[in-house]
């Protein structure tokens, strides 16, 4: 297995444990937007990556699509209700549009320092 598969292995295992940790917190009405934030986000650059590498992981290329425009879709919502964007273009910006969201996911994963692809 090469190095970017493991990389993806891990990042994979590590958004599962960031979902277990956020859904205890909801459980408990502790969650903040920002520990939200940062699941979505996460979650949203990761789904990117298992796109990018949906042919090689033997993985559904339309499924994998459908993932990264609704995780990317649902970060932008969220910085748009919070305003909580990181990169040069907040989230209200007009020109981000359901067709460039994962332009939206790079920059904020850029901001952040992941990996989005």
């Amino acid at each position: 297995m090469t190095e970017d598969l493991w990389s993806l292995l891990r990042s994979t295992d590590e958004v599962r444990r960031m979902s277990t940790d956020l859904h205890a917190s909801d459980a408990a009405g502790t969650t903040t937007p920002e520990q939200e934030r940062e699941y979505r986000l996460c979650r949203a650059a990761l789904a990117q990556r298992h796109l990018a590498a949906a042919d090689i992981t033997g993985s559904d290329l339309e499924e994998a699509r459908e993932d990264a425009e609704l995780t990317a879709s649902l970060l932008w919502k969220h910085d748009t209700l919070h305003g909580s964007h990181r990169g040069p273009l907040p989230a209200t910006h007009p020109g981000w549009k359901a067709s460039n969201l994962s332009d939206y996911v790079r920059q904020e994963a850029d901001a952040a320092g992941l990996n989005p692809c």
